[in-house]
């Protein structure tokens, strides 16, 4: 079985356990938290907005010989209001995804650590929570850091190709291949840093399955982009990921 093939056999078997007694409050859970902060974010954030539209353009009348006019505007002020609603959702579907992996990164890291005792039998090492919570957060923000600043540098390769004529249809496969690339590490970081795994050598091994890692990244990179998908997909991850480590890449290279 090819690595391509792998990558998606880890996702689907995620998706099996995540519906399976022992894991599916780690599903659940999350997901309802998702909802209602992402709902909510939404919600105020969508009428604040139109209100402010309604308001701005309040006194857009016409009288006399123009009046005809005034249904026009009225159109065009409700399709701006829908189409802000549409933006801010796609916009926050984006942005609340990275926000939650960060706030959410302890509660995986249970997710994670529940799945790899089940498919390996081996308990990890003792920590305290207050221990675990710190060292998983300080782990978020070093891999926050790892991508950030190679980000910048691929978004100027992918300005500098986009502005290439011919060339330039492969901008946006690069910017998308390597965000699959990051989101791939991400979900399979959260087993390695259970075991313990210092990040540079998790990372090498990474590089030893690089299409498995990048198809795996990749498929979830495309199901976040779905709105709604996106708030219950990261459990979902976390256990793919989670496989993906024990089966493939704990032992190393």
């Amino acid at each position: 079985m090819s690595q391509v093939t792998r990558a998606l056999d880890y996702l689907k078997q995620g998706l099996t356990l995540a519906r399976s007694p022992g894991l599916r409050a780690y599903v659940v859970v999350p997901m309802i938290f998702n909802v209602l902060v992402f709902g909510g974010l939404y919600y105020l954030s969508g009428q604040w907005i139109a209100g402010w539209i309604s308001t701005a353009t309040a006194g857009w009348a016409f009288d006399g010989g123009l009046s005809f006019l005034n249904g026009a505007i009225d159109f065009l002020v409700s399709a701006a209001v829908v189409l802000v609603w549409i933006l801010l959702l796609g916009l926050l579907a984006s942005v609340f995804t990275l926000g939650v992996q960060l706030i959410a990164a302890p509660f995986m890291g249970f997710l994670a650590e529940k799945v790899d005792v089940r498919a390996t039998g081996r308990p990890l090492p003792e920590e305290s929570i207050p221990a675990m919570t710190l060292r998983v957060f300080k782990r978020e923000l070093r891999k926050t850091w790892y991508w950030l600043w190679r980000a910048v540098l691929i978004l100027f390769v992918v300005l500098v190709i986009y502005f290439i004529p011919v060339v330039n249809v492969f901008a946006s496969a690069v910017w998308f291949l390597w965000s699959g690339w990051l989101l791939g590490m991400q979900y399979i970081d959260y087993a390695a840093d259970n075991r313990q795994v210092p990040f540079t050598e998790m990372l090498e091994r990474l590089k030893t399955k690089r299409w498995l890692v990048l198809t795996f990244g990749s498929v979830i990179l495309g199901l976040t982009m779905l709105p709604l998908v996106n708030l219950v997909i990261m459990p979902v991850a976390v256990i793919a990921g989670t496989l993906v480590w024990v089966h493939e890449l704990e032992e190393g290279p």
